[in-house]
């Protein structure tokens, strides 16, 4: 995320200067930096390790007398134990846990400059996992905490976004320019992270429609039998008496939002209406945040923009510093003007034309 090179200013107090010694062995220069860099990282690492536990499917993801209760909201196991979705959802799990872990290296400014090998390595493996994950995503979005028209969108929306930003990250690159690169692979994974973030949002939400207990969805007798049981899916909604009888697994019931109540239908129900509107939510709030930290951070896009034109100079290509996907290729942004020392007119001529 910054720079590697250490910062020689002499620190303002005996503060800075343990702080120092804590981030420049990181690679990073400035204190603002590495601020963003552990809050960001941290946001990420900290959700990752406490869903480690999931990579257990049958233990504690699906396990309803697990410690704690199942990883997966109440009732959607009832699909996730079926194929395909069982599936879809051990695809997601088993990729995108290993890949936030992973990935966290990447953007540790030390790794990236003095184990560029394992950096490269590790990339490959961080893209192919969450492409996978993003394959199971969509095996499993039509059930996911209800599987909405909202929340599919959301998905579908997450799918492309990421892959997409991934091709553009992986095109960048392969023409050495390595700015554009950082940018959408910083893009991508706050992307992945609004999945924290939604969390929060969901619950929230989920609280604040249960106040008047008048929101309601729709949830078929086999999901809330799976959930309840028999006798307490009678005892709350006789109308499934004809599921037990005639077996029909599809037949819906109108189920009330309630994220305090004992029937873990009703919490399932809390937790699944706001579901979509989280995720919309959050991608907003993360593109916002990330948008606005690359136009923060602008001298190192412009160190890393001086490394591609050298690097492109080296490897001869015609346009030097616009190989990759520039702004400059495609609309109306300043011409980049390299760190050289120009030493003749036609030279000078060829940047400004450019």
């Amino acid at each position: 995320m910054a720079s590697s090179s250490t910062d020689h200013r002499v620190p303002a107090n005996g503060f800075v200067r343990t702080m120092r010694r804590v981030y420049n062995p990181l690679g990073f220069s400035k204190g603002y930096n590495a601020i963003l860099a552990f809050l960001a990282l941290g946001y990420l690492l900290g959700f990752t390790l406490a869903r480690l536990q999931y990579l257990s499917f049958n233990g504690v993801f699906c396990n309803p007398n697990a410690s704690g209760g199942t990883g997966a909201a109440p009732g959607e196991c009832y699909y996730y134990l079926q194929v395909p979705f069982k599936i879809g959802m051990k695809l997601h799990l088993y990729t995108i846990i290993p890949a936030a872990l992973l990935v966290i290296l990447q953007f540790i400014p030390v790794i990236r400059h003095k184990l560029l090998l394992f950096h490269r390595m590790n990339g490959y493996i961080v893209v192919i996992l969450s492409l996978i994950s993003n394959a199971g995503t969509i095996i499993i979005t039509k059930h996911a905490f209800g599987g909405d028209f909202s929340t599919q969108t959301w998905t579908g929306a997450m799918v492309v976004l990421t892959t997409l930003g991934y091709i553009m990250a992986w095109v960048n690159i392969k023409l050495l320019q390595i700015d554009q690169h950082r940018a959408w692979m910083l893009r991508v994974w706050a992307w992945f992270s609004t999945i924290i973030t939604i969390r929060i949002i969901m619950i929230i939400s989920a609280q604040i429609i249960s106040m008047g207990r008048n929101w309601y969805t729709v949830r078929p007798c086999a999901q809330i039998a799976f959930a309840l049981g028999e006798n307490d899916t009678l005892a709350a909604y006789p109308q499934c008496i004809d599921y037990f009888i005639g077996n029909t697994p599809d037949l819906p019931v109108i189920v009330t939002a309630d994220f305090a109540s004992s029937n873990s239908m009703e919490l399932s129900a809390a937790l699944g209406i706001p579901f979509g509107a989280a995720g919309w939510l959050a991608l907003l709030l993360h593109t916002f945040a990330i948008e606005c930290y690359l136009r923060l951070t602008p001298r190192e896009s412009n160190r890393l923009r001086q490394v591609s034109y050298e690097r492109q100079l080296e490897r001869g290509m015609s346009r030097p510093g616009y190989a990759g996907l520039t702004a400059e290729r495609f609309g109306d942004s300043e011409p980049f003007r390299p760190a050289v020392k120009v030493t003749t007119e036609q030279e000078v001529a060829k940047y400004e034309q450019e």
